[in-house]
Order: structure tokens, then sequence, then C-alpha cells
């Protein structure tokens, strides 16, 4: 029931303009011109889509999250499209990942991202995506607003990337 509700809300939006317009002026501290949602520049089936995840994922063979500030690491890691699960790892102590460590897709849903692909349901995956962290405080605030983040988007833009799905810890 719950997945028909979304896919309901999800045609709405994207029909009837408007409704975006309308949610937002209903957004505590919203901007009077702001809008959350945005109308899709290239057809999903068509489209380029990466994942960024903040579950600490990186690959084995990188450097791990420094778990060690308290304030977290603003630093990212590039994950090659390619990736095969198994060389994968999880750096982050704020949150449990038992289960992620069981399958790293719980967190970083590659595997699907690429069935996905094969489905015909999206264009294909990105040649690159990325690992982060999501507990992020103080001067690594800072540091992520001004430095990691627009880095990300700089990649993703070079890579040609439409969508991304942020995947949360």
């Amino acid at each position: 029931m719950r997945r028909i509700w979304n896919r309901l809300v999800a045609m709405a939006y994207a029909r009837l303009p408007f409704l975006s317009r309308w949610a937002a002026r209903r957004l505590p501290g919203h901007a009077a011109r702001a809008v959350p949602w945005a109308t899709r520049p290239v057809p999903i089936p068509q489209a380029t889509v990466a994942l960024v995840t903040l579950a600490g994922v990186h690959l084995k063979t990188q450097l791990p999250f420094d778990m060690q500030n308290p304030d977290g690491d603003a630093s990212f890691r590039i994950i090659p499209g390619t990736v095969n699960p198994a060389d994968l790892t999880i750096t982050h102590d704020y949150y449990d990942h038992t289960a992620a460590d069981r399958d790293v897709n719980v967190v970083f849903p590659i595997e699907r991202l690429r069935e996905f692909a094969v489905a015909g349901w999206i264009g294909n995956t990105a040649p690159r995506h990325i690992g982060a962290m999501g507990h992020i405080l103080g001067a690594e605030e800072r540091r992520l607003v001004a430095e990691s983040g627009p880095a990300i988007a700089r990649l993703l833009r070079e890579d040609g990337v439409d969508y991304v799905v942020l995947v949360p810890g």
C-alpha cells in the first residue's frame, strides 16, 4: 500500500508542477521562491546514475575514514563503477553496520543499480561513485561545504551524471 501511495505522490509532483511550490510554502522557514524539487532533465531510462553513500564505504585498499576526530571526516573516496562488492569495506563507528558488513548493497546498492541498467530502467551506471561519512560536525562541516561537496559535484558533472542516489548510513 505504501509503495502505491509513494508512486502516486511522485506522479502527482511530476505532472503537477504547482504542487511542489505549494508544498514548499508549507515548509518551515521556506524562501518565497525556493522549490525543493526539480524537473527531470533526462528521462530516467536514458540517464547516468551515480551512488553517493554516507555510510563510510570505501575500497579496502583506500585510507579508512578518520574515526578519531570527534567532528567526523569530511573527506570522500572515489569508488570505481566496476568495483567488486567484495573489495569494499566500511569504516564508520556511528551506526550499526552489521547487516551492511554481510552485504554492502544495504548501504551501497551497486549490484541493484547494475541490475536496473541491464533491465533498461536506467540508462547506465556512472563510471565513479562516492563513499563518504554522514557524521560531520564543526570544522569538518565547513570543510565539507567549502571543499568536499564542490569537489564531489565537479567529479559527478565530469562523469556526465544525471541523477544521484544518496544512501545514508
